[in-house]
């Protein structure tokens, strides 16, 4: 069975958050790999962690990253698009 970048990310992901305006995000996945997402005015990047922050080990997170080909942060919802075309749009809490 073919998998999906968007089926992997709702798969394995175990929490995401924003913080407060929405300008920044994180998504922990359950390899303890995380995708962190930075949107503000002048400033769009996102990057891969691995478990214990590492950058060389970054896990699913880093697959996922290479896949990304837009991402767009709002307080409406993270919406993460692959280039197998699939999409994963969906609202994000604020860290509380």
């Amino acid at each position: 069975m073919c998998t999906t970048s968007e089926q992997s990310l709702r798969a394995e992901l175990l929490t995401a958050e924003a913080n407060e305006n929405f300008s920044e995000a994180a998504l922990h996945f359950s390899d303890d790999s995380r995708l962190y997402f930075c949107h503000r005015v002048d400033e769009r990047w996102a990057e891969a962690a691995g478990a214990g922050g590492s950058d060389d080990q970054t896990g699913l997170a880093g697959e996922l990253l290479s896949a990304i080909t837009m991402f767009r942060l709002n307080a409406k919802h993270l919406d993460i698009q692959f280039q197998d075309g699939s999409r994963w749009d969906q609202p994000i809490a604020p860290a509380s």
